[in-house]
């Protein structure tokens, strides 16, 4: 009995030793477990079925804001062409067809194909093109191309009217004309703000390429800002909408019916059998903002008046900018004065100047300092800031107007088999320039008649040699290299030696003139 009461009291069972073995109940351990693992899968099970039943009301994940714009924006086929008809009903009536008969001079014609001859004196040919009307009273847009010799030009209006024009100004300079034909209540083409076309926008060109007339082709705006060798004014617009022969002068237009350029040139991958180079998909286009401008002056006085300084400029480059020690684009280099009696020659401007400012506004390219010339009033004065030989100085110019057969003029170098009995014999071998010179002396200097009385004259150039590339020639006197004056061969070779590879300009005196070549050095 003390046993089993000393159990009870410690809370142990109080069944009698010999009784049988009792089976205890499963632990609370493996309960819990079992009931976890059965609720785990009802889970499973209940979302699995949930999945499936809503599958078809799930949201798909949002696009980034970017994304969904550009995809909730994009017009489906039929859109599209819906709004390239809306477009074309907008512009179409004011674009007209340009016929014109050129009187052309062959008094100096060749024999043709057949080796025949050709007829002399005047004779007449016809032309083709396009343009709009910019005005309800007749007033019409074209390219100086199209009209420039034209003896006779006949305008057929959308509705088959045909009227005679006459020319009212022609601006060679940016290829824009303005004719005009004696009706009134003509459709009009609005022109557009082409400083805000970029890359990608839809453009349609309208026109009559190859006398096709009331053509309409679709593309893009390619890229903007182009300057081309066919215009110092002209910052063009490119496009891959297809412009052929008989595009010019008709309008390139945006989607909301504007014209924002008119077309003028284009890019030919060969020539097809009538002669005439065909489209390639790169195509040009004088911005509308240019156009605007030029279309008012020549309605008011027939001709486009523009300043004129009369300098050749160049980019500073690298090594021209290291001779000024400027920054490469922080300024403009005069290759050339050709006229001493222009407004740059006048006031003392000379080959090797570097320009900085035009009237207090800082000139960084060529570009910039011929819009500030043309925008600037004729007979006007301006402050024009240089830099020569490291110092800065100032010219104050009076600006004319600007020749209309002023052109970009390249300086021919003198014929190496030209006049050579003032050149000594014997000098000095440059190896790592390719020139052999010899030191100026006074008396070659005074028959030389040289505006700088020292320097190395060269008596050979190297064939293919850095001086040969440069296109020095024997018979130049170079006067400085980079930074450093030279008067003297052994100068000269001192401070070609004492250069790091790379670019150099170097000064020049030929024939009266500087030049500065740049060299290339290993």
């Amino acid at each position: 009995m003390d046993e089993v009461n000393r159990s009870a009291a410690f809370g142990r069972p109080t069944a009698p030793l010999n009784a049988p073995p009792v089976r205890k109940p499963l632990g609370s351990k493996w309960t819990v477990i079992v009931l976890t693992l059965s609720v785990g899968f009802l889970v499973v099970v209940i979302g699995l079925w949930q999945a499936r039943a809503h599958r078809g009301s799930a949201k798909p994940p949002e696009l980034p804001p970017s994304l969904a714009a550009v995809s909730n924006s994009a017009p489906s086929p039929a859109e599209l062409s819906r709004s390239f008809r809306e477009v074309i009903h907008t512009v179409k009536d004011a674009v007209v067809f340009i016929n014109v008969v050129e009187t052309v001079d062959q008094s100096d014609a060749p024999q043709n194909f057949f080796g025949l001859p050709l007829p002399k004196g005047p004779q007449q040919r016809e032309g083709a093109g396009s343009g709009f009307v910019a005005t309800e009273d007749g007033y019409i847009l074209t390219n100086n191309h199209v009209i420039r010799n034209a003896s006779k030009i006949e305008v057929t209006l959308v509705d088959g009217r045909k009227y005679k024009a006459e020319v009212i100004g022609k601006d060679p300079a940016t290829d824009i004309a303005v004719i005009h034909i004696n009706t009134s209540g003509l459709p009009v083409a609005r022109l557009g703000n082409s400083d805000d076309v970029q890359q990608g926008d839809w453009v349609l060109a309208l026109g009559s390429p190859f006398g096709l007339q009331q053509t309409i082709t679709a593309g893009i705006i390619s890229a903007t800002g182009r300057e081309l060798g066919a215009s110092q004014y002209n910052k063009y617009i490119q496009t891959d909408a297809p412009i052929n022969p008989g595009n010019s002068g008709g309008p390139l237009v945006n989607m909301q019916g504007e014209v924002i350029g008119i077309n003028t040139l284009i890019y030919t991958g060969g020539q097809s059998f009538l002669g005439q180079g065909g489209n390639i998909g790169i195509g040009f286009a004088i911005a509308s903002n240019a156009v605007r401008d030029v279309f008012d002056k020549l309605v008011r006085t027939g001709k486009v008046s523009r300043g004129y300084l009369g300098v050749q400029v160049v980019p500073l480059d690298e090594a021209r900018a290291h001779a000024a020690g400027l920054e490469p684009g922080s300024a403009v280099f005069v290759s050339g004065v050709p006229d001493p009696n222009s407004p740059a020659g006048k006031a003392g401007i000379r080959a090797g100047d570097v320009i900085t400012a035009f009237n207090g506004q800082k000139v960084k390219a060529p570009r910039e300092l011929t819009d500030l010339v043309a925008a600037t009033p004729v007979g006007s004065k301006a402050r024009v800031e240089f830099l020569r030989d490291g110092q800065t100085q100032s010219a104050t110019v009076e600006l004319v107007e600007r020749p209309e057969d002023v052109i970009a003029q390249r300086v021919n170098p003198p014929d190496d088999n030209g006049d050579n009995d003032d050149q000594p014999q014997g000098g000095q071998q440059q190896g790592r320039l390719g020139v052999y010179a010899q030191t100026v002396t006074p008396d070659m200097a005074s028959r030389l008649k040289l505006q700088t009385q020292s320097g190395a004259l060269v008596l050979q150039v190297a064939p293919g040699s850095a001086a040969a590339r440069a296109g020095i020639l024997h018979g130049d006197v170079i006067h400085k290299v980079d930074r450093t004056e030279v008067t003297s061969s052994e100068e000269l070779a001192k401070a070609i030696s004492e250069l790091a590879p790379g670019q150099y300009q170097i000064e020049v005196e030929r024939k009266g003139r500087k030049v500065y070549p740049v060299i290339t050095l290993e």
